[in-house]
């Protein structure tokens, strides 16, 4: 007798994967995070960023590269080596930049690609992941088309930057509770008139600097 039982689910080939943020490593033995332990004038990478960088890359002439010179780490942009004259490594090619909008975790000791993503969302029953779109937050460091982490388990406080419904949409904006507005990063407030709709507090942000997945960047 047969132990087929039934008709497969023809909608098994087309069910989504469930997004998971190991993916966006695609060479583990290769790719590492660099933190930036300090403040410095660079825009790009602020303290405690961590930018994870494939040293198997080959870098192109708009990436940014993690180089070393005179036992120096930094961030910089590849165009930029070419106009420095002593001498200078370049280490990888960064990947994608994740940017902490609340204190960071400590970093992932294993392998990266597994130990990513519960590093960011310890909770995921609590959590999910949103597309920025448009400038309007790139002052609080929020880049257009950056991937936001929100989480539903991290009580919102003063200064926290959060999904919010208002104006009959989901934006994301900071906090400003103790003035009763909630702000962009152009420096406009909107003052909160009623409930306050906080869908979750976005505890970092992802914004890709070499395209990973598809699905990621649609």
């Amino acid at each position: 007798m047969s132990g087929f039982t039934g008709f497969e689910n023809p909608t098994t080939p087309y069910r989504e994967k469930p997004l998971n943020l190991g993916d966006i490593i695609l060479r583990p033995a290769s790719t590492f995070i660099y933190q930036k332990a300090h403040s410095d004038t660079s825009a790009l990478v602020r303290k405690d960023d961590w930018v994870v960088v494939d040293a198997s890359m080959k870098p192109e002439s708009t990436d940014l590269v993690l180089a070393e010179q005179y036992g120096e780490q930094s961030i910089v942009p590849l165009a930029k080596i070419h106009n420095i004259q002593s001498e200078l490594t370049v280490i990888g090619t960064a990947t994608a930049i994740i940017r902490h909008h609340r204190p960071a975790p400590p970093l992932p000791k294993g392998k990266l690609q597994q130990e990513l993503h519960p590093a960011l969302i310890p909770m995921p029953a609590a959590a999910f992941l949103s597309k920025a779109k448009g400038s309007r937050m790139a002052g609080l460091g929020i880049r257009d088309n950056s991937l936001l982490i929100v989480r539903r388990d991290v009580d919102y406080q003063q200064g926290d930057l959060a999904v919010v419904y208002a104006d009959n949409a989901f934006q994301c904006r900071l906090l400003n509770l103790s003035n009763g507005t909630l702000d962009d990063g152009l420096g406009i407030q909107t003052p909160i008139t009623g409930p306050l709709a906080i869908e979750g507090v976005v505890t970092a942000s992802i914004s890709f600097q070499r395209q990973v997945i598809p699905q990621w960047q649609a």
